[in-house]
């Protein structure tokens, strides 16, 4: 097995370093994959590690949108599934069969019932891409029909490969898109979600902001998808409201902003807003994705204060020739070549204070310590 594992990790490394987009890392994943453990069906996607919330999807064998609103609800829905992603991510579980998580009962679940049977599927194998910093980038199933079930050895040949899988996925998170520029019509993007998951209503500019999300199958994006995700992630959270930030396939960050439409009424219809993020809004994805230390965060608030050398090494009780080793260090995992580049990367009013203190990033993927002045804004009915 050791020899199969090192030509799969090394595949996966090379679409790494070679992909120009996430899409791409993703499909060269899923071909690796298929070539060492053969699937009939499969789900990738990248997660907002704070939120552990989707946010992009490739899918393989599945080309009903009903299987979306069927998975959405079994992940996120009121009664937790066993062998639910979240409950794999506590339990730092990287790789389970659906076998395990029913007990030997896989018949009972509702993730057979209604998301595999139908499609002739039987069995599944689920997988948590925590990267090497122990952050959660991903997740992913593939399933098998037939009567060849997953073995152990194809099992452990999964297992060997998450890492590198979550790294990938973290290094695409920034990475130039080949996709030109689509676009967007203009005018206010706002969605209203159904308690079913569907459209109610759409404006121009939602709906293209949710096609250039581009989940689903290559070429055939799945609008609804990512407006349904966050819907039902804000249903089964308990909060009144809930953020997530996504990449365009042609390089545009957004926020998504989910609130509670008519929380007196369960299950609740959804209204949503999309909108261009802002740096503050991804900064502490940046600083995740980049790998910076607390001491490297607080090197970097120092620099784009524009301090000098001898200055930060004062602030942080640390010698010029220490502070300089550390902007090395974060001019390579930025990838800029000196100050005036790495402020124009990374230049922004308020996060890099909290990032510097440690401080940790709610599940809505704001900082804990600013949440209290945060109110969100429950929508009118």
């Amino acid at each position: 097995m050791a020899p199969v594992a090192e030509r799969l990790r090394a595949r996966i490394r090379d679409a790494s370093c070679a992909s120009p987009d996430s899409e791409t890392f993703r499909q060269e994943v899923l071909d690796a994959l298929q070539a060492y453990v053969p699937f009939d069906a499969t789900c990738l996607g990248g997660t907002d590690p704070y939120a552990l919330v989707p946010t992009s999807l490739t899918t393989r064998g599945y080309d009903d949108l009903r299987a979306y609103a069927v998975a959405l609800d079994v992940e996120y829905g009121a009664s937790e599934e066993p062998g639910s992603f979240e409950s794999m991510v506590r339990g730092r579980i990287p790789v389970r069969t659906l076998r395990e998580t029913a007990e030997d009962r896989p018949k009972a679940t509702r993730r057979y019932a209604e998301l595999l049977a139908p499609y002739g599927l039987n069995e599944e194998i689920r997988m948590v891409m925590r990267g090497s910093d122990g952050l959660v980038w991903g997740v992913a199933t593939v399933s098998r029909g037939g009567e060849h079930a997953f073995g152990a050895r194809e099992e452990a040949v999964l297992r060997s490969v998450v890492t590198e899988i979550g790294d990938g996925l973290r290094a695409m998170l920034f990475r130039d898109s080949v996709d030109r520029r689509v676009e967007t019509p203009e005018g206010p993007a706002i969605v209203v979600i159904g308690p079913d998951n569907d459209f109610e209503s759409v404006t121009p500019a939602a709906l293209g902001y949710l096609e250039r999300l581009a989940w689903g199958p290559p070429g055939v994006p799945v609008a609804l998808a990512p407006a349904a995700a966050a819907a039902t992630r804000l249903r089964s959270s308990g909060q009144e409201s809930v953020v997530v930030r996504a990449r365009t396939r042609d390089g545009e960050w957004l926020v998504v902003r989910a609130g509670r439409y008519d929380s007196n009424h369960p299950p609740q219809r959804v209204v949503m807003t999309i909108e261009r993020a802002q740096p503050p809004e991804i900064v502490s994805l940046m600083a995740a994705a980049y790998g910076l230390t607390r001491r490297e965060c607080q090197v970097l608030l120092l620099s784009l204060r524009g301090e000098t050398r001898e200055e930060m090494a004062r602030t942080l009780f640390i010698s010029p020739y220490t502070v300089q080793d550390h902007l090395k260090n974060i001019f390579a995992k930025v990838g800029v070549n000196s100050r005036r580049s790495l402020v124009a990367r990374l230049v922004n009013t308020e996060s890099m204070p909290r990032i510097a203190s440690g401080t940790p990033v709610g599940p809505d993927g704001w900082f804990i310590d600013a949440q209290r002045d945060r109110h969100p804004v429950r929508a009118a009915t």
